[in-house]
């Protein structure tokens, strides 16, 4: 009887730690050379490269989400070597939320996230609002980019899917299939030490 019970337990340690490694598993994933992101049904978007003028910047902005009057805010920290660009997510208390690690140069993506979140898309988001309109033209797949001043408009099948405005520190995407706002604002940006340029581009 005794030994039937610590066999037992054996088997119930063990089907707990294949559940938590799979749970682990789930949440940090390692991509290799996967960059399209899905924005629409007839939108993809292909990550672009870190423009020449964002290289060694560190950001940190709000990014609030409005969607059917409920809203949400995180705090983005994003920094910016030559061959990499690292997105720590975090609540506005400080809380960890997501890290997204994506190396240029080698074409890889780590992510880390706590909650269910898509990364990739806030990363495509971001730099529908902060890239330069001829890097968005690239990495649109199906889509269309028209730009008036500082309008942004994104069109696929005749339809109109984003409508953004960027300002000098604020920016304003508004996806207008799925319903939803988000706002942009940087709090702070700086220039990356030359040291921490070096310690990035190490793979």
């Amino acid at each position: 009887m005794y030994l039937g019970s610590t066999v037992l337990k054996q088997m119930k340690r063990g089907i707990l730690l294949l559940c938590t490694l799979a749970f682990i598993s789930a949440c940090v994933s390692q991509l290799n050379n996967v960059h399209q992101v899905q924005l629409d049904d007839n939108i993809t978007y292909v990550l672009q490269p870190i423009p020449e003028e964002l290289i060694n910047t560190g950001i940190l902005a709000s990014f609030s989400v409005n969607q059917q009057g409920k809203e949400e805010q995180l705090l983005m920290q994003v920094e910016m070597s030559p061959s990499r660009l690292l997105i720590s997510g975090m609540t506005v208390e400080g809380l960890s939320l997501f890290s997204l690690d994506w190396h240029t140069s080698l074409g890889t993506l780590n992510i880390d996230k706590k909650i269910v979140i898509e990364p990739l898309r806030i990363l495509a988001e971001l730099q529908l609002a902060l890239w330069p309109s001829t890097s968005i033209s690239q990495g649109l797949a199906q889509g269309q980019l028209h730009v008036k001043e500082n309008k942004r408009e994104i069109t696929a099948a005749g339809e109109v899917i984003y409508q953004i405005t960027v300002n000098e520190n604020n920016s304003e995407l508004i996806n207008l299939k799925q319903n939803y706002t988000i706002a942009v604002d940087e709090i702070e940006r700086w220039l990356l030490t030359t040291e921490q340029g070096k310690l990035e581009t190490k793979p």
